[in-house]
Order: C-alpha cells, then structure tokens, then sequence
C-alpha cells in the first residue's frame, strides 16, 4: 500500500472542554498517541470542517456530531478487550530508512497505515451495516490522529521512544509519552479553544496542500520529524535529560502536526460520507 493512488482509488469507489486521561508510560506495546487532549483536539478541530452532508452522517452513524469527539480515544479504549487491534495504532519504520516499506513495515496489513486505507473503505461502502461503519469511523477518527504523531512511525529499537527515560525537570517520563502529552500541554488545555485556534490558523493554500496524499506519505512526515528533530538530542542513548522548557520548545512542531491532522481527517469524511 505505497503510492499516490491509495486513497485515489478509495474514493472513486465512494458512493454519490476536553478531559485528559491518564497516560500509560510503558504499555506493553505504545504508549497512546497524542494522549486523550491531542485526539479530541484532531477530532474538535475536522468537526469544524465536516460539510453538512459529513455532519449528518456522522450524527447517524454516532448517535450525535458530538459524539465524534467523545468518540476520539474509543480506539485505546478498547485495546484491552480486542488486543489483536494494537497494532493498528503505529507502523515501526526503522529510523534510518528512506520511507515507509509495506512488506517490511506492514507486512501482514497490521498497522496505522493499512489500517487508515480499510476503515476508509468501509465507512464509504453504503452498503455495509451502519454498526460496522460507525466502528470504521470511529477508529478512522483515531488512527488519523495516530500517523501524525512522530514518534507512532518511526522506531529506533525503543518502541516509538518507550524505552527512552527522559528527565525534564522533576519530570521523569518515557520520550514517548513526552510527545503523547507534554508537547500537546504546552498548547494549553481547553480543547475547543485550541481546535478553534487551530482552525483559524491554517491558511486556504495550506488546507489545499494538506488535502492529499496517502496515509503511507503521511507516516513519511512522521518519520522525517521524528529523524530530525525528535532522535537528534536523544543520540542513540536510553537516558536523557532535556531542558526544562523542552515541551514549550517542541509545541510549534505538535501544533503543526495536529492541525494537519485535523484537515486531513475532515477532507477524508468530507469526501468519503458526501
């Protein structure tokens, strides 16, 4: 599943104030994504842009456009009882390869960036049940927010940054839940206040630009932010100490990210439940 033509080919197919959770620091498998703040952030921001037909739909499919929201960390919440979706929520792609590689990053379908591809299809297939394509949404609503965050596309041998210990301050965390979390924080913590900023934020060239592409290409900027600028002070070390300020440094780059996120998940309903 490499390509532009992923989602090309998917939609030609196509029928006509937020509470933060606790964080698990060292799941057996990934720390969860952008923590529960960053999802509904994602999830706030695309509900802003949904066209009136998007928005009827999800209210259907949801119980009510709210819901959508509400709905944003359903995918963690659910992992303890359908372990086999664990996966779904990250692609390891090794920190020194040039991209993203289907047969060696994906090679059973199990991870973000196929998974993103089947829960498209399903919701845009009429034809399915409304009980499975509100399941496919609301996983869709999720696993948009997932590839963007870095540290869920990019692997050095430390489990998305998992096995990484950071001291910041008097914090001690894993590097992972640094970027689920504290990244995020330092933007503030009225959801819809930062959905709203967010939104306003994004320029029409921008949304344009962001409004393409495949989710392979999407955990490739993944990927690059985390080679760049995530890995470089960590150097290969399991223990690092960053700067007290290191989460304020880094929220422009989260910021960047969720509102890409957010346009890309709204552009995706957008065209899948028009």
């Amino acid at each position: 599943m490499t390509g532009k033509g992923l989602l090309s080919l998917n939609f030609r197919h196509f029928p006509s104030s937020a509470l933060l959770a606790v964080l698990l620091v060292a799941a057996p498998a990934r720390a969860l994504a952008w923590g529960a703040q960053g999802h509904e952030i994602v999830a706030a921001m695309a509900l802003r842009e949904l066209t009136p037909a998007a928005r009827g739909q999800v209210a259907h499919l949801l119980g009510s456009e709210a819901m959508m929201i509400h709905d944003a960390n359903w995918a963690d919440e659910v992992r303890d009882q359908r372990r086999d979706t664990g996966s779904w929520h990250y692609v390891n792609i090794p920190l020194a390869a040039p991209g993203y590689d289907a047969r060696r990053d994906c090679p059973r379908g199990d991870c973000v960036v196929a998974q993103i591809g089947n829960d498209l299809r399903l919701l845009g297939d009429r034809r399915a049940g409304d009980r499975a394509r509100a399941e496919a949404l609301r996983f869709l609503i999720h696993f948009v927010a997932d590839i963007h965050q870095p540290l869920h596309a990019a692997d050095d041998g430390d489990r998305g940054g998992n096995d990484v210990h950071v001291a910041m301050g008097r914090e001690r965390a894993s590097l992972h839940k640094v970027w689920d979390a504290d990244v995020v924080q330092a933007l503030g913590y009225d959801t819809g206040v930062i959905a709203a900023g967010l939104e306003r934020s994004a320029t029409q060239a921008q949304r344009k630009a962001w409004s393409t592409g495949t989710p392979a290409g999407w955990a490739n900027e993944s990927l690059a932010i985390a080679r760049d600028e995530i890995y470089p002070p960590v150097d290969g070390r399991r223990f690092v100490r960053l700067p007290r300020d290191y989460a304020f440094r880094e929220s422009a780059v989260a910021r960047g990210q969720l509102t890409k996120a957010g346009v890309r998940l709204a552009w995706l309903l957008n065209t899948a439940l028009k």
